[in-house]
């Protein structure tokens, strides 16, 4: 998964009124390197590219009132 899809697939979700989307959330369990790669995606959007990046094995993100969680496969 790309952040781009990641986007296209949320807006739909958001965009669609015929989702009921109180308290919704996405769970999204990636492989170890995607995940990695999603999580500095989207840390970098949102910080400083100076900023230290601290990885951790599940974090969320919050697109459109939707709650969107992130965890790294257990291979």
């Amino acid at each position: 998964m790309t952040y781009e899809e990641l986007i296209s697939s949320v807006s739909l979700v958001v965009e669609n009124d015929e989702i009921y989307k109180k308290n919704l959330t996405l769970t999204y369990v990636l492989e170890p390197i995607n995940h990695k790669q999603m999580q500095e995606e989207l840390f970098y959007k949102a910080n400083s590219p100076l900023t230290k990046i601290i990885y951790v094995d599940e974090f969320e993100v919050e697109m459109g009132s939707i709650l969107i969680k992130f965890i790294k496969e257990i291979i």
